[in-house]
């Protein structure tokens, strides 16, 4: 039997992210080298679909952990608005000593300090499953119309949101997909290592209709 997820076993992250475990995680290179991979592939998906020339872009981190995406950011020379949020309180404390602007907050409750700002783009690495595990279809469609507005007000006109995750069963893209075009986002999917399901990485790009 395979080992469960911790989405699977903790519906709050900060009940699996106490401090030892939020240590670990810092401390793990495997996991800094595969955040900054995935955060590569979405920087590149962002140039690509924007064929954007500079690097001057605000940028929003949606479940920043201990900042391993702002860091790689940072060192690629985007500075504007670079911000993060996340729920785990322990991350938090981490990614802010490394002298970060980062909130407390997730998908579903955006802090009072970025809900007046807007961002060209806004990114999230292995966050979304956290609130889409355990859930029906119904559940999860309410729950997208709900972040999905939520974000939408704090993406600038053209700019696009890329969410990378992991879904948690079959139908889970196909839900999403739909979910996000009913409420506005033209969408599209990209699988990251398509041809091997062991490695597979899937990724959302979302953009304004109007």
């Amino acid at each position: 039997m395979s080992e469960l997820k911790p989405e699977q076993n903790y519906e709050n992250p900060n009940d699996f992210y106490t401090f030892e475990e939020t240590k670990r995680y810092e401390n793990n290179s495997g996991m800094k080298k595969t955040q900054t991979e995935l955060t590569n592939i979405i920087l590149q998906l962002y140039f690509e679909e924007t064929k954007n020339k500079t690097k001057e872009i605000s940028i929003l981190d949606i479940g920043c952990g201990t900042g391993f995406s702002l860091e790689f950011l940072k060192n690629q020379g985007h500075y504007i608005n670079l911000i993060g949020i996340d729920p785990a309180k322990e991350m938090l404390k981490i990614c802010k000593y490394k002298k970060f602007e980062c909130y407390l907050g997730d998908f579903e409750n955006l802090p009072k300090e970025i809900i007046n700002k807007k961002f060209d783009l806004i990114i999230s690495i292995s966050a979304l499953q956290w609130i889409l595990t355990n859930k029906q279809e119904m559940e999860i469609k309410n729950l997208i119309k709900k972040i999905g507005k939520s974000i939408k007000s704090i993406l600038k006109e053209n700019g696009i949101i890329i969410i990378q995750y992991y879904p948690p069963e079959k139908n889970t893209t196909e839900i999403l997909n739909s979910s996000f075009e009913r409420i506005g986002f033209f969408v599209k999917e990209y699988i990251y290592n398509k041809d091997n399901p062991k490695k597979q990485k899937f990724f959302l790009i979302l953009k304004n209709k109007c």
